[in-house]
């Protein structure tokens, strides 16, 4: 088998995770062999979750709260932990974290790494205060950034 194969293979057990977790239900299979099975479905065919524009603004603002991270940090952090925006490609972030550094949310400050320069976004005192709104409102919100942040431990 080709990586090719595999590769197609891999995409196609990974969509019918779900319906495998859905047809071994409890009354087929005991509590703890039910258990055991989704634990490994989702270790080893996690659920891409395809966020809103408004939803990854603020995952972003939590994560870079959490520790501050250039966009491609962010985009690696999340791609790990299968986020995605919804309809968009990965460089679609680097827009989302242009309007939070144009909004006073973020502060993006360049540093060198490696020869290269790179910027680093730091939460703003006007970030903090939305982010301390949001999470006020949202549990969802900081569920996600913790799965985030344990994929990238």
């Amino acid at each position: 088998m080709n990586d090719a194969e595999k590769l197609k293979l891999e995409e196609m057990l990974r969509q019918a995770a779900p319906l495998i977790k859905r047809l071994s239900g409890p009354s087929v299979l005991p509590d703890r062999v039910q258990a055991a099975l989704d634990q490994m479905l989702d270790k080893k065919f996690p659920v891409v979750r395809e966020l809103t524009e408004k939803q990854m603004e603020g995952l972003l603002l939590k994560l870079v709260a959490e520790q501050p991270a250039d966009g491609f940090e962010l985009i690696n952090k999340l791609t790990r932990a299968k986020f995605k925006l919804k309809e968009e490609d990965e460089g679609a972030i680097y827009a989302i974290l242009g309007a939070l550094e144009s909004n006073d949310l973020l502060e993006g400050r360049w540093r060198e790494s490696s020869g290269r320069m790179k910027k680093t976004y730091h939460l703003t005192e006007n970030g903090s205060k939305r982010l301390e709104r949001e999470t006020a409102t949202s549990s969802q919100l900081a569920a996600w950034a913790n799965s985030v942040l344990s994929q990238t431990a």
